[in-house]
Protein backbone atom coordinates (compact mmCIF):
# COMPACT_ATOMS: atom_id res chain seq x y z
CA UNK A 1 0.00 0.00 0.00
CA UNK A 2 1.24 3.81 -0.54
CA UNK A 3 2.22 6.23 1.91
CA UNK A 4 -1.37 8.09 0.80
CA UNK A 5 -3.06 4.40 1.72
CA UNK A 6 -1.87 4.48 5.31
CA UNK A 7 -2.22 7.80 6.00
CA UNK A 8 -5.77 7.81 5.08
CA UNK A 9 -6.23 4.46 6.46
CA UNK A 10 -5.76 5.61 9.90
CA UNK A 11 -8.05 8.34 9.21
CA UNK A 12 -10.93 6.31 8.12
CA UNK A 13 -10.25 4.10 11.40
CA UNK A 14 -11.88 6.99 13.03
CA UNK A 15 -15.15 6.85 11.12
CA UNK A 16 -15.47 3.22 11.84
CA UNK A 17 -13.60 2.44 15.69
CA UNK A 18 -15.10 3.25 18.87
CA UNK A 19 -12.86 5.14 21.47
CA UNK A 20 -9.77 5.52 19.02
CA UNK A 21 -6.78 7.67 20.24
CA UNK A 22 -5.92 10.38 17.92
CA UNK A 23 -3.48 12.18 20.87
CA UNK A 24 -0.06 11.16 19.47
CA UNK A 25 0.73 13.41 16.47
CA UNK A 26 1.63 12.27 13.33
CA UNK A 27 5.07 10.84 12.36
CA UNK A 28 6.77 13.37 10.00
CA UNK A 29 10.13 14.47 9.15
CA UNK A 30 11.22 18.07 9.60
CA UNK A 31 13.60 18.38 6.06
CA UNK A 32 13.51 21.72 4.56
CA UNK A 33 10.44 22.74 2.38
CA UNK A 34 10.42 22.10 -1.62
CA UNK A 35 9.40 25.81 -3.04
CA UNK A 36 8.66 26.45 -6.30
CA UNK A 37 9.90 29.65 -8.04
CA UNK A 38 6.92 31.76 -8.58
CA UNK A 39 9.20 34.63 -10.62
CA UNK A 40 7.63 33.79 -14.03
CA UNK A 41 4.99 32.43 -15.31
CA UNK A 42 6.78 29.90 -17.20
CA UNK A 43 4.87 26.51 -16.88
CA UNK A 44 5.20 23.54 -14.30
CA UNK A 45 6.73 20.65 -15.00
CA UNK A 46 3.61 17.70 -15.71
CA UNK A 47 2.54 15.94 -12.59
CA UNK A 48 3.24 12.28 -12.29
CA UNK A 49 0.26 10.23 -12.73
CA UNK A 50 -1.66 9.90 -10.08
CA UNK A 51 -1.96 6.44 -8.46
CA UNK A 52 -5.07 5.14 -8.09
CA UNK A 53 -6.89 4.93 -4.65
CA UNK A 54 -6.43 2.23 -1.79
CA UNK A 55 -9.52 0.48 -1.21
CA UNK A 56 -8.76 1.88 2.31
CA UNK A 57 -9.18 5.86 0.49
CA UNK A 58 -12.19 4.82 -1.79
CA UNK A 59 -14.04 3.85 1.97
CA UNK A 60 -12.79 6.94 3.45
CA UNK A 61 -13.94 9.65 0.68
CA UNK A 62 -17.14 7.86 0.16
CA UNK A 63 -17.80 7.95 3.85
CA UNK A 64 -16.64 11.57 3.74
CA UNK A 65 -18.92 12.60 1.07
CA UNK A 66 -21.49 10.63 2.82
CA UNK A 67 -21.77 12.63 5.89
CA UNK A 68 -21.62 15.68 4.59
CA UNK A 69 -24.28 15.33 2.14
CA UNK A 70 -25.63 14.91 5.89
CA UNK A 71 -25.32 18.23 6.52
CA UNK A 72 -26.88 19.90 3.62
CA UNK A 73 -29.98 17.85 3.88
CA UNK A 74 -30.33 18.48 7.43
CA UNK A 75 -30.07 22.35 6.54
CA UNK A 76 -31.53 22.40 2.90
CA UNK A 77 -34.72 24.80 3.32
CA UNK A 78 -37.59 23.47 1.24
CA UNK A 79 -39.42 26.70 0.55
CA UNK A 80 -36.41 27.80 -0.96
CA UNK A 81 -33.97 25.12 -1.92
CA UNK A 82 -31.15 26.89 0.14
CA UNK A 83 -28.69 25.44 2.57
CA UNK A 84 -28.03 27.57 5.78
CA UNK A 85 -24.74 28.33 6.28
CA UNK A 86 -24.63 27.47 10.01
CA UNK A 87 -27.38 25.08 11.52
CA UNK A 88 -28.58 27.54 13.82
CA UNK A 89 -28.44 30.94 11.76
CA UNK A 90 -30.76 30.73 8.63
CA UNK A 91 -28.85 32.77 6.09
CA UNK A 92 -26.44 32.16 3.31
CA UNK A 93 -24.24 34.00 0.78
CA UNK A 94 -23.55 33.47 -2.84
CA UNK A 95 -20.66 31.94 -2.18
CA UNK A 96 -21.75 29.10 0.01
CA UNK A 97 -25.16 28.77 -2.67
CA UNK A 98 -22.24 28.03 -5.47
CA UNK A 99 -20.80 25.71 -3.08
CA UNK A 100 -24.61 23.80 -1.94
CA UNK A 101 -24.89 23.33 -5.63
CA UNK A 102 -21.56 21.85 -6.63
CA UNK A 103 -21.93 19.51 -3.33
CA UNK A 104 -25.77 18.32 -4.18
CA UNK A 105 -23.78 17.72 -7.62
CA UNK A 106 -21.00 15.55 -6.38
CA UNK A 107 -23.80 13.69 -4.06
CA UNK A 108 -25.49 12.74 -7.04
CA UNK A 109 -22.81 11.98 -9.47
CA UNK A 110 -21.75 9.64 -6.15
CA UNK A 111 -24.40 7.79 -5.79
CA UNK A 112 -25.69 9.26 -2.88
CA UNK A 113 -28.82 10.74 -3.87
CA UNK A 114 -31.21 9.66 -6.69
CA UNK A 115 -31.45 11.31 -10.24
CA UNK A 116 -34.90 12.67 -9.23
CA UNK A 117 -34.06 13.96 -5.48
CA UNK A 118 -31.42 15.79 -7.02
CA UNK A 119 -33.88 17.08 -9.89
CA UNK A 120 -36.20 17.89 -7.63
CA UNK A 121 -33.83 19.95 -4.93
CA UNK A 122 -31.76 21.73 -7.94
CA UNK A 123 -35.34 23.01 -9.79
CA UNK A 124 -36.29 24.52 -6.29
CA UNK A 125 -32.92 26.21 -5.67
CA UNK A 126 -33.17 27.30 -9.16
CA UNK A 127 -36.18 28.50 -8.87
CA UNK A 128 -35.38 30.51 -5.77
CA UNK A 129 -32.41 32.59 -8.10
CA UNK A 130 -34.59 33.30 -10.72
CA UNK A 131 -36.38 35.19 -8.75
CA UNK A 132 -34.72 36.64 -5.71
CA UNK A 133 -34.20 40.35 -5.43
CA UNK A 134 -30.95 41.95 -6.50
CA UNK A 135 -29.53 44.60 -4.71
CA UNK A 136 -30.19 47.90 -6.59
CA UNK A 137 -31.49 45.90 -9.19
CA UNK A 138 -26.98 45.18 -10.71
CA UNK A 139 -26.10 42.04 -8.12
CA UNK A 140 -26.96 39.82 -6.26
CA UNK A 141 -26.67 40.54 -2.23
CA UNK A 142 -24.18 39.72 -0.13
CA UNK A 143 -26.72 37.86 2.07
CA UNK A 144 -29.96 35.91 1.59
CA UNK A 145 -32.32 34.45 3.99
CA UNK A 146 -32.27 30.90 3.34
CA UNK A 147 -35.96 30.64 4.39
CA UNK A 148 -37.48 32.98 2.83
CA UNK A 149 -34.72 33.83 -0.37
CA UNK A 150 -35.62 37.41 0.58
CA UNK A 151 -31.85 40.00 1.00
CA UNK A 152 -31.09 39.50 4.40
CA UNK A 153 -31.60 42.25 7.18
CA UNK A 154 -28.40 40.75 9.25
CA UNK A 155 -25.73 41.25 6.37
CA UNK A 156 -24.15 45.26 5.65
CA UNK A 157 -25.94 46.18 2.30
CA UNK A 158 -24.24 45.63 -0.64
CA UNK A 159 -22.81 42.91 -3.18
CA UNK A 160 -19.19 40.94 -3.07
CA UNK A 161 -17.81 40.43 -6.16
CA UNK A 162 -15.72 37.96 -5.00
CA UNK A 163 -18.64 35.53 -4.08
CA UNK A 164 -20.48 36.12 -7.25
CA UNK A 165 -17.25 34.86 -8.90
CA UNK A 166 -17.57 31.34 -6.99
CA UNK A 167 -21.67 31.74 -7.85
CA UNK A 168 -20.69 31.71 -11.20
CA UNK A 169 -17.88 29.12 -11.55
CA UNK A 170 -20.38 26.29 -10.19
CA UNK A 171 -22.75 28.06 -12.62
CA UNK A 172 -20.36 27.33 -15.07
CA UNK A 173 -19.55 23.88 -14.14
CA UNK A 174 -23.44 22.72 -13.79
CA UNK A 175 -24.01 24.31 -17.29
CA UNK A 176 -21.39 22.08 -18.84
CA UNK A 177 -21.94 18.80 -16.43
CA UNK A 178 -25.93 18.80 -15.79
CA UNK A 179 -26.81 20.00 -19.68
CA UNK A 180 -30.93 19.98 -18.99
CA UNK A 181 -30.17 22.93 -16.63
CA UNK A 182 -27.82 25.09 -19.05
CA UNK A 183 -30.74 27.60 -19.96
CA UNK A 184 -31.93 28.36 -16.74
CA UNK A 185 -28.59 28.71 -15.35
CA UNK A 186 -27.35 31.22 -18.44
CA UNK A 187 -30.77 33.05 -17.28
CA UNK A 188 -29.46 33.05 -13.38
CA UNK A 189 -26.05 34.53 -14.42
CA UNK A 190 -27.34 37.00 -17.27
CA UNK A 191 -29.56 38.81 -14.19
CA UNK A 192 -27.08 40.96 -12.88
CA UNK A 193 -25.83 43.35 -14.73
CA UNK A 194 -22.06 43.35 -15.67
CA UNK A 195 -21.07 46.71 -16.34
CA UNK A 196 -21.70 47.70 -13.10
CA UNK A 197 -19.68 45.32 -11.32
CA UNK A 198 -16.20 45.27 -13.55
CA UNK A 199 -14.33 47.90 -14.81
CA UNK A 200 -11.35 48.44 -16.29
CA UNK A 201 -10.66 44.34 -16.21
CA UNK A 202 -11.12 44.67 -12.45
CA UNK A 203 -13.87 42.89 -10.26
CA UNK A 204 -15.62 45.39 -8.09
CA UNK A 205 -17.71 45.50 -4.89
CA UNK A 206 -20.35 47.61 -3.38
CA UNK A 207 -21.38 48.45 0.34
CA UNK A 208 -23.77 51.11 1.89
CA UNK A 209 -21.49 53.50 3.25
CA UNK A 210 -22.04 55.48 6.70
CA UNK A 211 -23.34 58.30 4.55
CA UNK A 212 -25.95 56.48 3.33
CA UNK A 213 -25.15 56.21 0.11
CA UNK A 214 -23.23 53.19 -2.45
CA UNK A 215 -19.83 52.60 -1.84
CA UNK A 216 -17.94 51.25 -4.84
CA UNK A 217 -14.31 49.96 -4.68
CA UNK A 218 -11.88 47.40 -6.66
CA UNK A 219 -12.45 44.14 -4.91
CA UNK A 220 -10.34 40.77 -5.05
CA UNK A 221 -6.39 40.18 -4.30
CA UNK A 222 -4.08 37.47 -5.02
CA UNK A 223 -4.97 34.69 -4.95
CA UNK A 224 -8.92 34.65 -4.27
CA UNK A 225 -8.81 37.42 -6.96
CA UNK A 226 -7.84 35.62 -9.98
CA UNK A 227 -10.18 32.38 -8.92
CA UNK A 228 -13.08 34.80 -8.91
CA UNK A 229 -12.30 36.37 -12.05
CA UNK A 230 -12.52 32.66 -13.75
CA UNK A 231 -16.19 33.27 -12.66
CA UNK A 232 -16.57 36.00 -14.58
CA UNK A 233 -14.29 35.31 -17.44
CA UNK A 234 -16.44 32.31 -18.18
CA UNK A 235 -19.85 34.06 -18.33
CA UNK A 236 -18.10 36.71 -20.79
CA UNK A 237 -17.11 39.36 -18.87
CA UNK A 238 -13.77 41.25 -19.55
CA UNK A 239 -11.35 40.36 -16.55
CA UNK A 240 -8.35 39.95 -17.87
CA UNK A 241 -6.51 42.11 -14.96
CA UNK A 242 -8.17 40.42 -12.30
CA UNK A 243 -7.05 37.36 -14.02
CA UNK A 244 -3.43 38.12 -14.15
CA UNK A 245 -1.88 36.69 -11.45
CA UNK A 246 1.38 38.87 -11.90
CA UNK A 247 -0.69 41.94 -12.50
CA UNK A 248 -0.34 43.70 -8.79
CA UNK A 249 2.20 41.26 -7.70
CA UNK A 250 5.46 41.99 -5.27
CA UNK A 251 7.44 38.97 -4.79
CA UNK A 252 8.56 38.69 -1.11
CA UNK A 253 10.05 35.47 0.77
CA UNK A 254 8.72 34.33 4.02
CA UNK A 255 11.12 31.41 5.76
CA UNK A 256 13.11 30.88 2.94
CA UNK A 257 10.01 30.55 0.64
CA UNK A 258 8.74 33.27 -2.09
CA UNK A 259 5.11 34.07 -2.58
CA UNK A 260 3.26 36.84 -4.19
CA UNK A 261 2.21 40.24 -1.75
CA UNK A 262 0.22 42.39 -3.12
CA UNK A 263 0.71 46.02 -4.37
CA UNK A 264 -2.42 47.11 -3.19
CA UNK A 265 -1.66 46.31 0.58
CA UNK A 266 -4.93 44.50 2.55
CA UNK A 267 -3.67 40.78 1.04
CA UNK A 268 -5.16 37.63 2.11
CA UNK A 269 -3.13 34.87 0.69
CA UNK A 270 -4.49 31.38 2.05
CA UNK A 271 -5.42 28.06 0.67
CA UNK A 272 -8.92 28.27 0.27
CA UNK A 273 -9.11 29.96 -3.65
CA UNK A 274 -5.94 27.64 -4.59
CA UNK A 275 -7.81 24.78 -3.70
CA UNK A 276 -11.07 25.46 -5.46
CA UNK A 277 -9.42 26.92 -8.17
CA UNK A 278 -7.40 23.41 -8.88
CA UNK A 279 -10.66 20.92 -7.73
CA UNK A 280 -13.16 22.83 -10.03
CA UNK A 281 -11.40 23.73 -12.82
CA UNK A 282 -7.59 23.22 -13.01
CA UNK A 283 -4.79 26.00 -12.37
CA UNK A 284 -2.80 27.53 -15.09
CA UNK A 285 0.94 27.64 -14.47
CA UNK A 286 1.66 31.04 -12.58
CA UNK A 287 -1.45 30.38 -10.73
CA UNK A 288 -0.52 26.73 -9.93
CA UNK A 289 3.15 28.03 -9.12
CA UNK A 290 2.44 29.70 -6.56
CA UNK A 291 -0.17 27.62 -4.87
CA UNK A 292 2.65 25.25 -4.55
CA UNK A 293 4.70 27.73 -2.58
CA UNK A 294 1.86 28.97 -0.48
CA UNK A 295 1.61 25.05 0.55
CA UNK A 296 5.26 25.08 1.10
CA UNK A 297 5.08 28.17 3.17
CA UNK A 298 2.71 26.12 5.41
CA UNK A 299 4.82 23.02 5.49
CA UNK A 300 7.78 25.51 6.39
CA UNK A 301 6.19 26.93 9.10
CA UNK A 302 5.56 23.60 10.68
CA UNK A 303 9.05 22.19 10.34
CA UNK A 304 10.59 25.64 12.33
CA UNK A 305 7.87 26.24 14.83
CA UNK A 306 6.52 22.01 15.17
CA UNK A 307 2.48 23.65 14.35
CA UNK A 308 0.79 21.80 12.22
CA UNK A 309 -0.45 24.71 9.29
CA UNK A 310 -3.27 24.22 6.96
CA UNK A 311 -4.46 27.98 6.78
CA UNK A 312 -8.26 28.94 5.48
CA UNK A 313 -11.18 30.80 6.11
CA UNK A 314 -13.98 28.95 8.09
CA UNK A 315 -16.60 29.38 10.52
CA UNK A 316 -15.22 28.99 14.38
CA UNK A 317 -17.56 29.02 17.62
CA UNK A 318 -15.19 32.00 19.14
CA UNK A 319 -17.45 34.77 19.69
CA UNK A 320 -17.05 38.05 18.48
CA UNK A 321 -16.90 37.18 15.18
CA UNK A 322 -17.28 33.41 14.41
CA UNK A 323 -15.61 33.69 11.08
CA UNK A 324 -12.21 34.29 10.08
CA UNK A 325 -9.38 34.21 7.95
CA UNK A 326 -6.22 33.14 8.74
CA UNK A 327 -3.76 33.57 6.04
CA UNK A 328 0.04 32.84 5.62
CA UNK A 329 0.63 36.16 4.13
CA UNK A 330 -2.07 39.11 5.38
CA UNK A 331 -1.73 42.63 4.98
CA UNK A 332 1.93 42.18 4.96
CA UNK A 333 2.23 39.80 7.72
CA UNK A 334 2.91 35.85 7.97
CA UNK A 335 0.54 33.40 9.60
CA UNK A 336 -2.25 36.12 10.92
CA UNK A 337 -6.00 35.79 12.10
CA UNK A 338 -8.11 38.31 10.95
CA UNK A 339 -11.74 38.64 11.99
CA UNK A 340 -14.04 38.66 9.08
CA UNK A 341 -16.14 41.75 9.66
CA UNK A 342 -13.54 44.22 9.77
CA UNK A 343 -10.35 42.92 8.42
CA UNK A 344 -8.65 43.45 11.81
CA UNK A 345 -6.43 41.07 13.22
CA UNK A 346 -6.81 39.07 16.12
CA UNK A 347 -4.51 36.51 18.40
CA UNK A 348 -7.07 33.47 18.13
CA UNK A 349 -8.73 31.28 16.91
CA UNK A 350 -5.74 29.11 15.65
CA UNK A 351 -7.22 26.05 14.23
CA UNK A 352 -6.12 23.46 11.34
CA UNK A 353 -8.87 23.51 8.68
CA UNK A 354 -10.28 20.31 7.49
CA UNK A 355 -11.56 21.52 3.92
CA UNK A 356 -7.65 23.12 3.67
CA UNK A 357 -5.58 19.59 4.62
CA UNK A 358 -7.85 17.34 2.94
CA UNK A 359 -7.77 20.13 -0.65
CA UNK A 360 -4.24 20.27 -0.47
CA UNK A 361 -4.05 16.37 0.03
CA UNK A 362 -6.32 16.04 -3.08
CA UNK A 363 -4.73 18.82 -5.30
CA UNK A 364 -0.92 18.55 -4.44
CA UNK A 365 -0.69 15.71 -2.54
CA UNK A 366 2.68 14.72 -0.24
CA UNK A 367 4.30 13.68 2.99
CA UNK A 368 3.33 17.07 4.30
CA UNK A 369 -0.11 16.76 3.07
CA UNK A 370 -0.74 13.25 4.67
CA UNK A 371 0.56 14.37 7.62
CA UNK A 372 -2.12 17.18 7.80
CA UNK A 373 -5.04 15.05 7.04
CA UNK A 374 -4.01 12.54 9.87
CA UNK A 375 -3.76 15.74 12.19
CA UNK A 376 -7.75 16.97 11.54
CA UNK A 377 -8.73 13.46 12.16
CA UNK A 378 -10.42 14.60 15.71
CA UNK A 379 -12.60 16.71 13.55
CA UNK A 380 -14.56 14.01 12.65
CA UNK A 381 -18.13 13.40 14.54
CA UNK A 382 -20.26 10.37 13.98
CA UNK A 383 -23.20 12.09 14.21
CA UNK A 384 -22.03 15.38 12.46
CA UNK A 385 -19.81 14.46 9.98
CA UNK A 386 -16.32 16.89 9.87
CA UNK A 387 -16.13 20.24 11.67
CA UNK A 388 -14.31 22.71 10.10
CA UNK A 389 -11.41 22.07 11.90
CA UNK A 390 -9.01 21.31 14.98
CA UNK A 391 -7.26 23.86 17.51
CA UNK A 392 -3.95 24.13 16.00
CA UNK A 393 -1.99 23.88 19.49
CA UNK A 394 -5.06 20.99 21.61
CA UNK A 395 -6.42 19.59 18.05
CA UNK A 396 -9.75 19.53 19.78
CA UNK A 397 -12.38 19.68 17.59
CA UNK A 398 -13.80 23.54 16.52
CA UNK A 399 -17.17 21.65 16.86
CA UNK A 400 -18.52 24.01 14.31
CA UNK A 401 -20.03 22.76 10.94
CA UNK A 402 -20.96 24.97 7.92
CA UNK A 403 -22.51 24.40 4.41
CA UNK A 404 -19.03 25.58 2.89
CA UNK A 405 -16.81 22.93 4.84
CA UNK A 406 -19.67 19.88 3.86
CA UNK A 407 -19.52 21.38 0.24
CA UNK A 408 -15.73 21.25 -0.49
CA UNK A 409 -15.47 18.43 1.38
CA UNK A 410 -17.79 16.82 -1.03
CA UNK A 411 -16.41 18.32 -4.13
CA UNK A 412 -12.88 16.70 -2.75
CA UNK A 413 -14.13 13.40 -2.70
CA UNK A 414 -15.87 13.35 -6.27
CA UNK A 415 -12.61 15.15 -7.51
CA UNK A 416 -10.30 12.05 -5.90
CA UNK A 417 -12.99 9.22 -6.84
CA UNK A 418 -12.92 10.60 -10.46
CA UNK A 419 -9.03 10.14 -10.55
CA UNK A 420 -8.37 13.94 -9.89
CA UNK A 421 -10.02 15.57 -12.70
CA UNK A 422 -11.17 19.00 -12.68
CA UNK A 423 -15.04 18.95 -11.65
CA UNK A 424 -15.59 20.74 -15.08
CA UNK A 425 -14.17 17.98 -17.07
CA UNK A 426 -16.10 14.57 -18.29
CA UNK A 427 -14.76 11.77 -15.88
CA UNK A 428 -15.77 8.45 -14.56
CA UNK A 429 -16.08 7.79 -11.08
CA UNK A 430 -14.20 4.84 -9.44
CA UNK A 431 -16.06 1.76 -8.42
Amino acid sequence: MNMGGCILGLVFAVLTACGSSHDAAPAYARAAPNTTSVASAAAIASTPARPPLSPEEKALYREMAKQSLGYLTANWQPNTGLVSATPDWYNTTMWDIGAELLGFHAAKELGLITAGDYDARTRKTLATLERMPLYQNTAFAKLYSTRTGAISSEGRPGWSATDLGRFLVALKILAAREPQYADQLARIAKRMDYSQIVKDGYLQGQLLGSNGKPWTYQEGRIGYEQYAAQGFARWGADVRNALDVHKNAEPVTVMGVPILADKRQQDRLLSEPFILYGIELGMPADVESLAKNVLALEEARYKSDGKMTMVSEDAVAVPPDYFYYYCVYCSGKAFVVENASSGAQVSRPRWVSTKAAFGWNAILPNDYTRAAVQYVANAHDPNRGWATGVMEDTRASTKTFDVNSASVLLEVAFYELRGGRPLIDSATVAP
